[in-house]
This record gives C-alpha cells, structure tokens and sequence, in this order.
C-alpha cells in the first residue's frame, strides 16, 4: 500500500494538487473527542496521504476549498462529515459505503463486515481505539489510517454495481450532483446517498429546548400521576402502578379473564387492558381508563427527563439513523426527538431571532398508497381536493362532508391510516386510542374495515394479491417507487413495506431539493437564513431567521411539492405549514 503521512504545510500543498485532479475523494478521519487529528485521502488509485491536522495547522483552510468541488467517498460518513462542518468543510457530494451496503441488504455493515462480505477477508482494527490524541502517532497508527481509504476504493465499486442492478431511472435525478459524479442510476440510491450530508447538518445543527418549560411541565405531570395514585388507591385499594396488582384486581374482584405468560404471570399490556373499554361494567372501564391514563402520563414524565438529560446549552443534537429501519425509514436516539407526544413538542424553541417552518405532507400514506396501487375511487377524491378522511366518515355515519364533526373525523382518519396496511379490528381499535385519542369498540372497529374495503377496491385487491403470492412462495418481492427493492415475509410487511419506503424517499428527497433552494436564493448566507432541525416521517422542521420566515415557508412548500411530483405521477402532493416558535402546529 503506497501511503505518505503530511505533517508539514508544504507536503500538503504537494498533495492538494494532486488531489485535485481527481473528481472523487476517498476520505476517512482518526478524531479525538473535539477534533480531527488525521484526514486521510486518496482518489480511485495511487498514493493514500495521511494529513496530521495537529501540525499542519492551515490544513482545514487549505483542503475546504478544493474539497467543495469533489465527491467523497467514506464509510459512516455522517460521523466525518460532523466533524468537517467544525472546520467549515463541506464536499460538493457524498456516497456512505455503509449506506450502500444498507440499501443491498446487508444487515452487519461496520467497515470489516461489509469488506468480509466482498471479499471473505477480514480487517485488523486493533489500533481504532488507541490514542489518537498522543503527540507523536505510530507506525502502526498510520498505516491503519491509511489502509480504511485503501479498502473504500474496493467497497465502492462493488457497492455502485449492486445499486446500479436493474435500475429504476427518474430522469430529473440523473442530473443531480450525486448521479453525475459517481454514476448512480436508481432513484433510491440517488437519494439516500446525497441525504447522507444533509442528516450530518440536521445533527451539527442540533434544536432548542426550553429547559423551565421542561421543569414546569415535568412538576405538574407529577402533580397529575401523584393525584391519579392517591385517587385510584382511595378506590381500590391497590398501587396503579404495579401490573401484578392491577391484574389480579381485575381477574378476581371484576371477572375479567387475563392472558398469561409462559410463566403464568397476568399480562396487562395497553393493547390487552384496551380490548376491555367497551365492557358494560362502568366498574371496569373506570379502573382501566385510569391505568391507561396513568401510564400515558408516566410516559410523558420519562421523555421530558430524556430531553433533558442531553441538553448542551439548550440545544440538543440527537443521533438520527438514515436507514433506521428496512423501509428506509429514519429512527433517531440520545434523544429521540420523532416520538416525541404532540403535548410535549412545545418545549422545542426556535433561537432567539427565528421561527419554526413547520411543513408536513398531508394524508402522505394514503396518496402514496393510492399511487402504487392505482386505487381509483382514493386518486379521484384526492386529485379533487377533498378530505379523504371527512369522506370515509360520511361513509360510516351517512352524513355529507359538511356535517362531519372532528371526533368523527379522527376516527376515521385513524381507519384510513390503519385499513391501507389491513391492520385488525383488535389493532385499529387499539391504534385509534393511542395515536388519535379516540375510543373506538372492536365492533365499530370492524364496521370501518367492511366500509373500507367495500369502498377502496383497489387496496383490496392488492391486499389479497400479497396474500395470495405469500402463501404461493412464502416471500414477496416489493420495490419503493423510488426502486429500493425489498423482501417480505409476512402481509403485514409486505402492506407496510412500500408505502413507508415511498414515503421515507419523498422526505428525504424534500430535504435535498430545499438545501439547493435555499443554496440558490441565499447564496452567501443560506447557513444562517434557513437550517433543516427535525425530520419526523411525513414532516420537517426548519429553523428559520424570522426576517425571511415567508420566503423559506414557500421554499419548503414548493420543495415538498417538487419531490411529490418527481415520484408520484397519478396523484397531487398538499403540504400544510405553521410557522411558531415552537413546535407547535
């Protein structure tokens, strides 16, 4: 392996120029704590240079410039890309080698893995957790730093031929930086693989917290779960907030019949307690009616005291996985900010000076599963502005839209959001109380499912089509409409799988199509006009100077519509916006 360590300025200049040739990067960093202590590089062949950044000290100001015009390449890249922004570095394009070997399947995707999968051979990374902060660095220290360029260049070509395998072409995307650049041809891989810098921004940038709301709110939360204790044990005469306890009250003094464990313990899980609201005894849906409660209250307590425990100065930069799930769909942790409760949110503030843009896709499941399924009663009611929700309500209670009150719409928003993925009555009865706040029987669970599919004949029909294909071959082969291919299982996979892959490529897509927007109309000040902070599935926030709040609203709202036209052809994207200085829409 041909390497050189660059410790002095003039070796790096040396080196800029011929890297500079190169349109691609092959990139990795060795970093301590707070910053980066080698960089190193290499172009699709030739010598890897080892940048010691604590003696080349201009090395951030020499690299960034040139480096703004190059694609790099690099695995787990999020993680350097967070620690160039420090220095102000920002390539022109990315392509994660870890991403790639996510979107192939893999499921163990650490440098070594994905190496061992192409190649059989293994890597040694005994020097990864040594001391990069010593003065002088090894001989042993180098090389390692210099061999994890040397193995990208091999993962890389691999990883583009299998991305590049029957792919689904989107004309307007081929012209797009990552496209041009590395010669990617699938939409999805496009996609993900240009995202992968504007999640490192989401994560450096990081969101406001308000930490005396936080305090407010977890003393009066406490105040509320102390009254519920006190109350519940007045009438009953048990801790609500022992399972055991509750169990064995409902099983011996209500004649209520329990699951057990393997271990014969009672189970009092949300979703068993829940299927007891409808009973006639007002007994026992008082006692479960305040257990629920109880629960959702102590819940809310620990994810204030989650947000709490990561604040740095008010702000908090939660870690967020671009593939957090098989769908292609985000997860995010320490904190997790996309399950935050709508009753929390406030305690998200915009910085002194800005606002919240709050945009989000509405009825976005729904659309997407409308397109890929060509259901044409769902596209007409769409495409003519109406509330699809409002017209499943009018079809259960046999009003006209005008007269369907809220309740009765969430209701049926919770069935429209249920039914596409063919959820049970059991499932939609117990989804419609925890993510709507609306108690529905399991009898009026099931009138929604007869409605629904009587209606929807095209969801039906794809419906039957996955389950007839899985008890054929046991597996189903499903693409997003941005192409990522998939493997299910199971019908509720297979129902799942495409319309929350569609929907997590539409995001993501928004987000690149508003970072160029933003780039295009505040070219020498987009960093501090506008900043993408969350991403929750169907919605993005953005941090926003209140001084242009109106131009960055119509920026989003034009972005999200953009994207929803790149990979929906039949139906039309609507976005909604708040503007607030919190997160409250």
């Amino acid at each position: 392996m041909n390497f050189l360590y660059v410790d002095k300025e003039p070796l790096l200049i040396k080196a800029l120029d011929y890297l500079s040739s190169g349109n691609v990067w092959f990139i990795d960093t060795e970093t301590t704590p707070k910053d980066i202590r080698l960089f190193q590089v290499g172009l699709e062949s030739g010598p890897i240079y080892v940048i010691d950044f604590f003696f080349v000290k201009r090395a951030p100001e020499l690299i960034k410039d040139v480096i703004a015009k190059k694609g790099v390449v690099g695995h787990n890249l999020k993680y350097d890309l967070k620690y160039l922004m420090k220095y102000d570095i920002h390539p022109y394009t990315t392509f994660d080698t870890m991403i790639g070997a996510q979107l192939i399947g893999l499921n163990r995707v650490s440098l070594a893995s994905v190496y061992a999968h192409f190649t059989g051979e293994g890597i040694d990374k005994k020097e990864q957790f040594s001391n990069w902060s010593s003065k002088e660095l090894t001989e042993s220290q180098i090389f390692y730093a210099a061999k994890d360029v040397e193995v990208l260049r091999l993962l890389y070509e691999k990883l583009k031929n299998e991305l590049n395998k029957e792919p689904t072409i989107v004309e307007i995307l081929q012209k797009s930086r990552v496209a041009k650049v590395f010669g990617l041809e699938s939409a999805y891989a496009i996609i993900e693989m240009g995202f992968v810098q504007e999640l490192a921004k989401i994560e450096h940038t990081g969101i406001g917290i308000d930490t005396k709301e936080i305090e407010a709110m977890k003393k009066q939360l406490q105040k509320k779960t102390q009254e519920l204790a006190m109350n519940f044990y007045i009438k009953y005469r048990i801790d609500i907030s022992s399972p055991k306890k509750v169990g064995e009250f409902l099983e011996n003094h209500l004649n209520i019949s329990l699951p057990r464990t393997d271990k014969d313990n009672i189970i009092t899980d949300d979703s068993v307690l829940v299927e007891h609201l409808g009973s006639e005894n007002e007994k026992v849906k008082d006692l479960i009616s305040s257990v629920l409660e109880f629960r959702k209250i102590h819940k809310l307590q620990e994810k204030l005291s989650e947000i709490l425990e990561y604040n740095e100065n008010n702000r908090v930069h939660p870690e967020f996985w671009q593939i957090g799930a098989v769908t292609g769909r985000m997860s995010s942790s320490r904190p997790n900010v996309q399950n935050i409760p709508r009753e929390l949110r406030s305690v998200l503030k915009a910085k002194e000076g800005y606002v919240f843009v709050i945009a989000d896709f509405s009825q976005i499941e729904l659309r997407i599963a409308a397109e890929y399924v060509k259901d044409e009663i769902m596209i007409d009611v769409i495409n003519k502005g109406e509330d699809l929700h409002k017209f499943t309500a009018s079809l259960i209670t046999g009003k006209s839209l005008e007269d369907i009150t809220k309740e009765e719409r969430q209701r049926a928003k919770a069935a429209n959001f249920g039914l596409i993925y063919g959820i049970s009555e059991k499932s939609l009865s117990l989804y419609a109380r925890n993510s709507y706040g609306v108690d529905m029987s399991i009898e009026e669970a099931k009138r929604f499912r007869e409605v629904f599919f009587s209606t929807f004949q095209g969801i039906k029909a794809w419906h039957e089509r996955i389950k007839k294909e899985l008890k054929a071959k046991g597996e189903i082969k499903l693409k997003t409409l941005g192409g990522k291919p998939m493997i299910a299982y199971t019908f509720t996979d297979a129902a799942n799988y495409p319309i929350q892959g569609t929907g997590a490529e539409l995001l993501k897509l928004s987000v690149l199509i508003f970072s160029q927007e933003i780039k295009r109309h505040f070219p020498s000040m987009f960093h501090e006009v506008a900043n993408v902070v969350n991403l929750v599935h169907d919605e993005i926030v953005v941090e926003a100077k209140e001084d242009y709040k109106e131009e960055v609203s119509k920026l989003l709202e034009n972005s999200m519509r953009k994207a929803g036209s790149i990979l929906l052809n039949n139906v039309k994207v609507e976005t909604e916006i708040v503007i607030n200085k919190r997160w409250i829409k």
